[in-house]
């Protein structure tokens, strides 16, 4: 018996050990478009939120996701500085349809290949699409798993609780609306 509860104390006192090491980004390669090896956690150099969601070429829901960020996409950069990396997990044989495809549809984030699949497994990602938000700081904040229309509503409450919007610098015709409201 003492040894029963000796057992479930350790795994008690670890368990936030081992529950912490996926709250941070990992350190796993990935392929760009162009081919270029690069460490994923580099998108995290110019101190902005970021949207990592993964999707193959054969997920009907991820594309649907992937073109709803796009049409909210300038927004959320202008208001939070927020970038989004759209991660397709398609293996070396479908991968040569990514370039295509993003290209058919506009998409204006980042796109890498996990062709290994080694940034979904460090992310412990079971189905797609999933979304992550990440802070400055590479700690995952909110994930989201599977896309029904309007989920890009809640990621964007979650950007509003968790990040401050930008500054905004009023230029052009919005500074001369400013002034005449202020007249």
């Amino acid at each position: 018996m003492k040894k029963r509860i000796m057992f479930v104390m350790m795994v008690m006192l670890c368990l936030p050990f081992f529950c912490s090491a996926d709250k941070y980004l990992p350190k796993v390669y990935v392929e760009t478009l162009k081919g270029e090896r690069m460490d994923i956690r580099e998108v995290l150099k110019d101190s902005v939120p970021v949207i990592i969601t993964f999707w193959s070429t054969t997920c009907k829901p991820c594309m649907q996701e992937l073109d709803a960020l796009t049409e909210v996409y300038e927004q959320w950069e202008q208001e939070f500085g927020v970038k989004v990396v759209a991660v397709s997990v398609d293996d070396n044989r479908m991968a040569s349809k990514v370039k295509a495809i993003v290209a058919g549809r506009g998409w204006p984030f980042l796109i890498v290949l996990d062709k290994n699949q080694d940034l979904k497994r460090g992310m412990n990602v079971n189905s797609i699409p999933h979304l992550f938000l990440v802070n400055d700081e590479g700690e995952i904040v909110y994930t989201h798993t599977g896309y029904t229309p309007g989920s890009e509503l809640e990621v964007y409450e979650k950007l509003k609780e968790i990040f401050r919007p930008k500054p905004r610098l009023y230029q052009g015709k919005e500074k001369e609306t400013q002034e005449k409201k202020v007249k």
